[in-house]
């Protein structure tokens, strides 16, 4: 089988990066992605693959493979683009002024289409069906909650994803059972000082000082108050006040990520930043008020009998020595994790470099862009974890 798998993996990969090079050049924001959802609901229907349009908001889509009865097994991939400007210069650049795929959910899409069509090749040897998650509203929105709303996971015994990541030689995966990645929320501090002129700062109470003296000793959460064996992250990324040069504004904003892989942890880290936030402004007269952004992601967290079959069809497929066993959980967040709330599974890392020692552009800026030598190992590793899932229950 897994022979068969490859070769008509071989014979469809011009056709995947060409789909690739299409969803790369349409790049659509959360819940926005209509061509996109078209594209793919047109080319699944060219292939006589049945699936459902319309989910989590309008844009999601589930398809199904039906052979045999048996159990379910769930494959997922992200669809949105971000708010970034594109800057690669490649001939297949994004078309959409302000947006592009700096993530790499194109490549994600097309190495699910790729799947399924090569598993639609083997309908009528499948011991059980595989159902294709096409998601919307990755980026922040936590699409995957209202994928799971609209039933895309009822019936699912597992489920499996995977992300390109810069980190990894291309025709590698990187893994580990456990915690993958941390859990993210946002949060917001708004200091209320008082305003004036800029040449009388004693009549005033400066909310941008006590923005500097809150963002610099939130930095000591995790120094100071975090057991250091366990992973956390408190990022301010955003500070803003004031208008001009001239003038001490009234307000202050800022605006930062905090990030762990457990409950205990991020309860923690939410309890000092309204701590230091509160306080530190009270300290100079002044007030503050936290807010977080109330749709966190948890963290992702693989199943550890999920893991030993994806490793297996891993070393089946592209050799173990092409495995990278990871030893930490990486500080980046998927809300891929929702689903893993719900059935077991397993989410993995796809190399994108082209040599080890040689700098891949990174998630989330304006020169990524997915590694099409990618794409065979994504979609040999997932359809043979396919075909073992269901024939081993």
């Amino acid at each position: 089988m897994s022979s068969a798998i490859t070769r008509i993996i071989e014979s469809i990969l011009p056709e995947i990066v060409e789909l690739r090079h299409a969803f790369h050049q349409h790049p659509e924001i959360r819940f926005q992605e209509s061509w996109t959802a078209e594209r793919i609901s047109g080319v699944l229907t060219q292939w006589g693959i049945s699936h459902q349009t319309g989910l989590a908001r309008g844009t999601g889509i589930v398809a199904s493979i039906t052979g045999k009865p048996g159990k379910t097994i769930a494959l997922r991939a992200d669809i949105d683009g971000l708010e970034v400007e594109e800057a690669t210069g490649l001939p297949y650049a994004s078309k959409v002024p302000g947006r592009m795929h700096a993530c790499g959910h194109d490549g994600h899409m097309a190495n699910l289409l790729g799947v399924a069509r090569v598993l639609n090749e083997f309908r009528e040897a499948l011991q059980g069906t595989v159902r294709f998650l096409f998601q919307p509203g990755e980026e922040q929105e936590g699409g995957a909650r209202y994928m799971i709303a609209d039933g895309a996971l009822d019936g699912a015994d597992a489920i499996f994803g995977l992300h390109g990541s810069p980190l990894y030689p291309a025709g590698t995966i990187a893994v580990k059972s456990g915690p993958l990645m941390a859990s993210a929320d946002f949060f917001r501090i708004r200091v209320q000082g008082k305003g004036c002129h800029g040449a009388d700062p004693a009549s005033a109470i400066d909310p941008v000082i006590i923005a500097a003296h809150i963002a610099t000793a939130l930095q000591t959460v995790v120094s100071r108050e975090v057991d250091p064996r366990r992973p956390a992250v408190v990022t301010i990324a955003h500070i803003e006040a004031g208008t001009t040069t001239n003038i001490i504004p009234d307000t202050a904003l800022l605006e930062g990520t905090i990030r762990s892989v457990d409950p205990a942890t991020d309860a923690l880290l939410r309890a000092a930043i309204e701590r230091i936030a509160g306080h530190t402004a009270q300290a100079f007269r002044a007030s503050a008020s936290v807010r977080f952004g109330g749709n966190p992601y948890p963290p992702v967290v693989n199943d550890a009998a999920m893991t030993e079959l994806l490793l297996d069809s891993a070393s089946r497929t592209i050799g173990t020595k092409n495995i990278i066993a990871l030893k930490e959980p990486q500080m980046i967040a998927e809300d891929f994790a929702c689903y893993l709330e719900q059935v077991p599974g397993a989410f993995f890392f796809l190399g994108m470099a082209n040599a080890p020692d040689e700098p891949y552009p990174p998630l989330h800026s304006a020169q990524y862009d997915f590694n099409d030598r990618a794409l065979r190992t994504g979609m040999a590793v997932m359809t043979d974890l396919a075909l073992r899932f269901l024939s081993k229950t």
